[in-house]
């Protein structure tokens, strides 16, 4: 009930949002990137920031409610402005190191060798500080740059919420032990949200943005540290955006010679998209998603790091080649 009450509100307000955007002048800039198209509604993250902010407050999750409010008006001033990478970065960081504070860390990683073990890792602190900035920094920032095509954000983020949703409740003997209601409820209504929109996205009728894509990808990343910190599961269910941002960042310093921040078409959905179209490439991405989250629910150990490989090899050679 809850992932159709997300499903339904947020494909309302989606709607709404096509016939209000316009009129208050919330629309996109395509001259910037060089296309000759009319301008469309943006950024339409604030769908999923409003959401989002009240499905926290329900559960009474008031601090993160906050940091998600800052992050995506951040994120929202930067769509209108275009800020600089490196302000940008440093709130992210900030952000990511407020979250550690309030006891929301990775403090224990599984041992992929031996299934049913962990290492704890507030033996080091420090170590443990540094896992979680990296997490959720990388986290949000890969759903972002995977938000180069109509959908493929929304569409990623919606298999992620829901896999983490199963997980709970076909493996609830391995993850939230302490918080397993509520976090059910965030994934499932989450889930429901961007469902919901997807098909808006898809169809090109209105454009994500930093907004969303940051929100998104912050919400996926500290509720899979509440999940009993299943990185292994995580890294699997939302492994092409983090692969395509950890290539990208390689063939720009390594191929290309240039500053790993400044943007390009070399992103996966950008050449699959060159290949197949837009909503071919997005639902070939969403369904390649939606096969790894369900596998990452039942897969365990060393066989989540042979999936993991197998991804690697699929998408290693076009985000890498220079064509």
């Amino acid at each position: 009930m809850i992932f159709i009450l997300g499903l339904v509100i947020a494909s309302l307000l989606t709607a709404l949002a096509l016939q209000i955007f316009p009129r208050i002048n919330l629309l996109d800039f395509p001259e910037r990137y060089g296309l000759h198209r009319a301008r469309l509604p943006y950024p339409g993250g604030l769908i999923f920031l409003f959401l989002a902010l009240g499905a926290l407050l329900w559960q009474e999750q008031w601090v993160i409610a906050g940091i998600t409010l800052i992050l995506g008006l951040m994120s929202f001033w930067d769509d209108k402005t275009d800020l600089p990478g490196s302000a940008r970065l440093l709130l992210h960081v900030i952000f990511a190191a407020i979250v550690f504070d309030l006891g929301i860390r990775i403090a224990f990683v599984g041992n992929p060798f031996d299934p049913g073990t962990s290492i704890n890792l507030m033996t080091w602190p420090a170590m443990s500080l540094v896992l979680t900035i990296l997490w959720i920094v990388t986290i949000q920032n890969a759903l972002n740059w995977f938000d180069g095509i109509q959908g493929s954000a929304v569409g990623v983020s919606g298999i992620g919420f829901l896999a983490l949703g199963l997980f709970g409740i076909f493996r609830p003997e391995v993850a939230w032990e302490a918080h397993l209601p509520e976090f059910l409820n965030l994934t499932w209504f989450l889930s429901g949200c961007c469902f919901g929109a997807f098909l808006f996205f898809w169809k090109g009728k209105i454009i994500l943005g930093d907004t969303g894509a940051q929100v998104l990808g912050f919400l996926l990343a500290i509720l899979s540290i509440f999940a009993g910190t299943k990185i292994a599961t995580t890294l699997l269910i939302l492994g092409l955006p983090l692969l395509d941002f950890v290539f990208v960042i390689l063939r720009r310093i390594f191929i290309d010679k240039k500053s790993p921040f400044k943007g390009d078409q070399s992103h996966l959905p950008q050449r699959l998209a060159q290949k197949f179209g837009e909503p071919k490439a997005c639902l070939l991405l969403v369904s390649f998603s939606a096969i790894l989250g369900a596998t990452s629910i039942f897969l365990t150990g060393t066989h989540k790091i042979l999936a993991l490989l197998l991804i690697l090899l699929l998408i290693s050679k076009p985000i890498l080649s220079k064509r």
